[in-house]
């Protein structure tokens, strides 16, 4: 079981991510972005997407609209750091990921801890 496919574009964070999650006991799979992630995506095993926003070719919000449409049931965590303009633009790209089916949001940078209980309540709700 994969239990988590983890959609982050950036190398550094997304190294950091993967072995945050391992330590908390999660098999991880990694897509750069979110083409990939639709073709790694598979219902049967991946318990929960934690996906980045802003990422080239697919962005995180398209993502989530199209897993949605092929898995209702599909849990996601959306991330970001916004963009230029700062708290305000991330706040409104996490709230619009919300509406589209996301089940939490973290704004960048978060605490490790913060990552952990957010996993901790999606896979617990099964």
């Amino acid at each position: 079981m994969n239990d988590i496919l983890l959609v982050e574009d950036d190398t550094a964070c997304a190294t950091m991510l993967r072995a945050a999650l391992n330590h908390f006991g999660h098999p991880v799979v990694h897509a750069a972005d979110g083409r990939e992630a639709l073709r790694l995506y598979e219902p049967q095993t991946t318990r929960l997407v934690i996906a980045d926003l802003l990422m080239p070719e697919m962005d995180g919000m398209e993502l989530i609209m199209k897993l949605h449409a092929r898995e209702p049931s599909v849990r996601v965590i959306a991330m970001t750091g916004g963009g230029r303009s700062g708290k305000s633009e991330t706040y409104l790209y996490l709230r619009m990921a919300e509406r589209l089916g996301a089940v939490k949001t973290l704004a960048k940078p978060f605490p490790l801890e913060d990552l952990r209980q957010a996993v901790s309540e999606c896979l617990d709700v099964e």
